[in-house]
Protein backbone atom coordinates (compact mmCIF):
# COMPACT_ATOMS: atom_id res chain seq x y z
CA UNK A 1 0.00 0.00 0.00
CA UNK A 2 1.26 3.48 -0.76
CA UNK A 3 1.61 6.04 2.04
CA UNK A 4 -0.17 8.65 -0.10
CA UNK A 5 -2.08 8.47 -3.36
CA UNK A 6 -1.39 11.33 -5.77
CA UNK A 7 -4.23 11.76 -8.26
CA UNK A 8 -3.46 13.83 -11.34
CA UNK A 9 -5.92 12.15 -13.67
CA UNK A 10 -9.14 13.32 -15.25
CA UNK A 11 -12.15 14.19 -13.04
CA UNK A 12 -14.01 11.14 -14.38
CA UNK A 13 -11.55 8.82 -12.64
CA UNK A 14 -12.03 10.37 -9.22
CA UNK A 15 -14.79 8.00 -7.99
CA UNK A 16 -12.39 5.05 -8.36
CA UNK A 17 -9.59 6.99 -6.63
CA UNK A 18 -11.93 7.98 -3.80
CA UNK A 19 -13.12 4.39 -3.33
CA UNK A 20 -9.53 3.13 -3.18
CA UNK A 21 -8.50 5.75 -0.59
CA UNK A 22 -11.58 5.04 1.53
CA UNK A 23 -11.17 1.25 1.33
CA UNK A 24 -7.48 1.37 2.33
CA UNK A 25 -7.52 4.59 4.44
CA UNK A 26 -4.81 6.18 2.32
CA UNK A 27 -4.25 9.96 2.40
CA UNK A 28 -4.94 11.67 -0.90
CA UNK A 29 -3.20 14.47 -2.77
CA UNK A 30 -5.81 15.56 -5.29
CA UNK A 31 -4.29 17.43 -8.25
CA UNK A 32 -7.28 17.39 -10.62
CA UNK A 33 -8.47 20.76 -11.91
CA UNK A 34 -12.18 21.56 -11.71
CA UNK A 35 -12.80 18.55 -9.43
CA UNK A 36 -15.13 20.34 -6.99
CA UNK A 37 -17.52 21.15 -9.81
CA UNK A 38 -18.20 17.45 -10.37
CA UNK A 39 -17.38 15.61 -7.15
CA UNK A 40 -17.65 17.94 -4.15
CA UNK A 41 -19.72 15.53 -2.04
CA UNK A 42 -17.41 12.61 -2.72
CA UNK A 43 -14.36 14.77 -1.99
CA UNK A 44 -15.91 15.72 1.38
CA UNK A 45 -16.60 12.05 2.16
CA UNK A 46 -12.96 11.11 1.54
CA UNK A 47 -11.75 14.11 3.59
CA UNK A 48 -13.91 12.97 6.52
CA UNK A 49 -11.97 9.69 6.58
CA UNK A 50 -8.40 10.60 5.57
CA UNK A 51 -6.26 13.70 5.08
CA UNK A 52 -6.86 15.20 1.64
CA UNK A 53 -4.80 17.95 0.08
CA UNK A 54 -6.45 19.75 -2.84
CA UNK A 55 -3.71 21.04 -5.09
CA UNK A 56 -4.95 22.84 -8.18
CA UNK A 57 -1.38 24.13 -8.57
CA UNK A 58 1.61 22.74 -6.67
CA UNK A 59 4.05 25.56 -7.38
CA UNK A 60 5.30 27.88 -4.65
CA UNK A 61 5.48 30.77 -7.11
CA UNK A 62 1.77 30.49 -7.86
CA UNK A 63 1.01 30.52 -4.13
CA UNK A 64 3.04 33.73 -3.77
CA UNK A 65 1.30 35.19 -6.81
CA UNK A 66 -2.11 34.69 -5.17
CA UNK A 67 -0.83 36.22 -1.91
CA UNK A 68 0.44 39.25 -3.84
CA UNK A 69 -2.94 39.62 -5.56
CA UNK A 70 -4.50 39.86 -2.10
CA UNK A 71 -1.96 42.49 -1.05
CA UNK A 72 -2.75 44.61 -4.10
CA UNK A 73 -6.48 44.30 -3.31
CA UNK A 74 -5.82 45.65 0.18
CA UNK A 75 -3.90 48.67 -1.14
CA UNK A 76 -6.17 51.52 -2.21
CA UNK A 77 -5.35 53.57 -5.28
CA UNK A 78 -7.03 56.77 -6.41
CA UNK A 79 -8.60 55.03 -9.40
CA UNK A 80 -9.94 51.55 -10.05
CA UNK A 81 -7.60 49.39 -12.11
CA UNK A 82 -8.30 47.29 -15.14
CA UNK A 83 -7.33 43.76 -14.08
CA UNK A 84 -6.32 40.99 -16.45
CA UNK A 85 -5.28 37.40 -15.78
CA UNK A 86 -3.51 35.57 -18.59
CA UNK A 87 -3.32 31.78 -18.67
CA UNK A 88 -0.79 30.19 -21.06
CA UNK A 89 -0.33 26.45 -21.48
CA UNK A 90 0.99 24.27 -24.32
CA UNK A 91 -1.33 23.64 -27.27
CA UNK A 92 -2.30 20.18 -26.00
CA UNK A 93 -4.11 21.64 -22.93
CA UNK A 94 -7.88 22.03 -23.18
CA UNK A 95 -9.02 25.37 -24.56
CA UNK A 96 -10.63 26.73 -21.40
CA UNK A 97 -9.30 28.92 -18.65
CA UNK A 98 -7.35 26.81 -16.18
CA UNK A 99 -8.34 26.39 -12.55
CA UNK A 100 -5.02 28.08 -11.69
CA UNK A 101 -6.03 31.23 -13.58
CA UNK A 102 -9.52 31.17 -12.06
CA UNK A 103 -8.06 30.94 -8.55
CA UNK A 104 -5.61 33.74 -9.26
CA UNK A 105 -8.51 35.99 -10.32
CA UNK A 106 -10.47 34.87 -7.25
CA UNK A 107 -7.54 35.74 -4.96
CA UNK A 108 -7.96 39.35 -6.13
CA UNK A 109 -11.74 39.54 -5.67
CA UNK A 110 -11.85 37.43 -2.49
CA UNK A 111 -9.49 39.97 -0.88
CA UNK A 112 -11.88 42.79 -1.80
CA UNK A 113 -10.38 43.78 -5.15
CA UNK A 114 -12.65 45.12 -7.83
CA UNK A 115 -13.53 45.15 -10.61
CA UNK A 116 -13.31 41.44 -11.38
CA UNK A 117 -10.37 40.35 -13.49
CA UNK A 118 -10.80 39.67 -17.18
CA UNK A 119 -9.58 36.16 -17.95
CA UNK A 120 -7.62 35.45 -21.09
CA UNK A 121 -5.97 32.34 -22.41
CA UNK A 122 -3.33 31.36 -24.89
CA UNK A 123 -2.52 27.86 -26.02
CA UNK A 124 0.95 27.31 -27.45
CA UNK A 125 4.50 28.04 -26.49
CA UNK A 126 6.90 26.07 -24.32
CA UNK A 127 6.23 23.56 -21.58
CA UNK A 128 4.73 23.85 -18.84
CA UNK A 129 2.70 26.99 -18.10
CA UNK A 130 2.69 30.64 -17.16
CA UNK A 131 0.18 32.87 -15.46
CA UNK A 132 0.19 36.60 -14.98
CA UNK A 133 -2.06 39.14 -13.35
CA UNK A 134 -1.82 42.76 -14.45
CA UNK A 135 -3.34 45.83 -12.85
CA UNK A 136 -3.49 48.93 -15.06
CA UNK A 137 -4.27 52.33 -13.56
CA UNK A 138 -5.16 54.73 -16.35
CA UNK A 139 -2.65 54.95 -19.17
CA UNK A 140 0.39 55.73 -17.07
CA UNK A 141 0.94 52.86 -14.66
CA UNK A 142 0.70 49.07 -14.59
CA UNK A 143 1.89 46.27 -12.35
CA UNK A 144 2.30 42.69 -13.57
CA UNK A 145 3.02 39.68 -11.38
CA UNK A 146 4.15 36.91 -13.70
CA UNK A 147 4.93 33.29 -12.82
CA UNK A 148 6.31 30.65 -15.15
CA UNK A 149 6.96 26.95 -14.66
CA UNK A 150 9.37 25.56 -17.24
CA UNK A 151 9.74 22.02 -15.89
CA UNK A 152 7.50 19.59 -14.08
CA UNK A 153 10.43 18.98 -11.71
CA UNK A 154 9.28 22.06 -9.80
CA UNK A 155 5.86 20.61 -9.04
CA UNK A 156 7.24 17.09 -8.53
CA UNK A 157 9.56 18.43 -5.82
CA UNK A 158 6.62 20.02 -4.01
CA UNK A 159 4.51 16.86 -4.43
CA UNK A 160 7.21 14.79 -2.72
CA UNK A 161 7.42 17.19 0.23
CA UNK A 162 3.65 17.21 0.62
CA UNK A 163 3.49 13.41 0.31
CA UNK A 164 5.98 13.18 3.18
CA UNK A 165 3.88 15.41 5.49
CA UNK A 166 0.31 14.48 4.51
CA UNK A 167 0.06 11.12 6.37
CA UNK A 168 0.82 12.94 9.65
CA UNK A 169 -2.22 15.18 9.31
CA UNK A 170 -5.66 14.37 10.72
CA UNK A 171 -8.54 13.66 8.34
CA UNK A 172 -9.85 16.75 6.62
CA UNK A 173 -9.49 18.83 3.48
CA UNK A 174 -6.66 21.33 3.16
CA UNK A 175 -5.63 23.33 0.13
CA UNK A 176 -2.15 23.90 -1.19
CA UNK A 177 -2.34 27.45 0.21
CA UNK A 178 -3.17 25.99 3.65
CA UNK A 179 -0.18 23.67 3.37
CA UNK A 180 2.25 26.46 2.45
CA UNK A 181 0.86 28.58 5.30
CA UNK A 182 1.22 25.71 7.80
CA UNK A 183 4.81 25.13 6.66
CA UNK A 184 5.60 28.84 7.07
CA UNK A 185 4.03 28.98 10.53
CA UNK A 186 5.83 25.82 11.65
CA UNK A 187 9.15 27.18 10.35
CA UNK A 188 8.65 30.50 12.19
CA UNK A 189 7.97 28.66 15.48
CA UNK A 190 11.06 26.47 15.01
CA UNK A 191 13.25 29.54 14.37
CA UNK A 192 11.90 31.44 17.41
Amino acid sequence: MPDVLIDAGAPGGFPDVAAYCLRHTIPLMECVSHLREKHSELLAEVAAAVPVLEAVNLSFGNYLQRRLAGLVAAAHHFTLPEVDVLDRHPARKAVRVSATAERLAAAWTDAGGHPEAELGLRRGGPEVSEHSITWTWGTDEALTVHHQVTSLRAVARTALVVAHHLPRRPPGLVTMDDFFHIQQTTHEREVS
